[in-house]
């Protein structure tokens, strides 16, 4: 498939979106109508993402006895444990195995975007315990203190692109620390905001990866093409970072036990 029926492709899938999620708004109740169109996301994730990932809901917990909000959508690498609840959608979520969170919002108003932001600094302040590898093309980079956990937002419609990533760093400015901050914003049919990749740096024989906290937004208008900029960056993000030799002795305290 070349590239031009790549981007047609995905201005269909982001078509069918818009159109299923109008439909879903026939609930009439805001709750399913919400869940309905986070569903919808997931659809649209779980087939377009290496089969070493899966995507849940739930509440991601650490070690540490903290724990996010309820999240939307959750990419887990299949290959680290989760606690299971009898659903094929829902789980209790350990940090550790947690790759990106994905809020959906039917509209990303000021007060959505407030909430999201305070959400998605909790989630990033979890502890994650063992080692992270980042892996892109001839490099590969051992992390011995994990990344936080990467945070994306995508919403049908809300505000401006502009307006968001006003807000976003004017949230980054406020707490004194830019790796707070979402990897990427989406409206769809509108555009999308991107924090600074995670790219290798060379410095003579070093290679490493930028400081988060130095990360930097950038914003593009994209009225037919925001899915596929969003996905690009998603898949960008998520494929190169992996968690190994993992220490979840954290969760587990013989003392006690019963």
């Amino acid at each position: 498939m070349s590239s031009v029926q790549i981007k047609l492709q995905f201005r269909r899938i982001a078509e069918s979106l818009a159109a299923q999620a109008i439909v879903a708004a026939g609930t009439g109740h805001a709750s399913t109508t919400g869940r309905i169109r986070e569903i919808l996301v997931k659809q649209f994730l779980e087939p377009h993402l290496p089969r070493t990932f899966s995507v849940r809901s739930g509440v991601i917990v650490d070690s540490e006895e903290l724990s996010s909000k309820q999240q939307d959508c959750v990419i887990i690498d299949n290959r680290l444990p989760l606690v299971d609840i009898g659903s094929d959608d829902e789980a209790v979520l350990i940090s550790e195995s947690v790759v990106a969170t994905i809020e959906v919002k039917s509209h990303l108003g000021t007060t959505e975007l407030q909430e999201t932001l305070d959400a998605i600094a909790i989630t990033k302040q979890l502890c994650r315990k063992g080692e992270q590898i980042y892996r892109k093309g001839p490099v590969e980079i051992r992390i011995p203190k994990p990344h936080p956990i990467l945070a994306y937002i995508f919403a049908y419609d809300g505000l401006s692109i502009n307006a968001i990533a006003e807000h976003i760093a004017e949230f980054a400015h406020k707490h004194k620390d830019g790796a707070i901050v979402p990897e990427g914003v989406c409206i769809l049919k509108e555009g999308v905001v991107l924090r600074t990749q995670l790219m290798p740096v060379v410095k003579g024989s070093k290679v490493t990866l930028p400081p988060l906290k130095e990360s930097k937004l950038t914003t593009q208008i994209l009225k037919k093409d925001a899915l596929l900029a969003f996905y690009r960056r998603l898949v960008d993000d998520v494929i190169p970072l992996r968690m190994v030799n993992i220490d979840i002795d954290g969760y587990y305290n013989a003392s006690d036990l019963e």
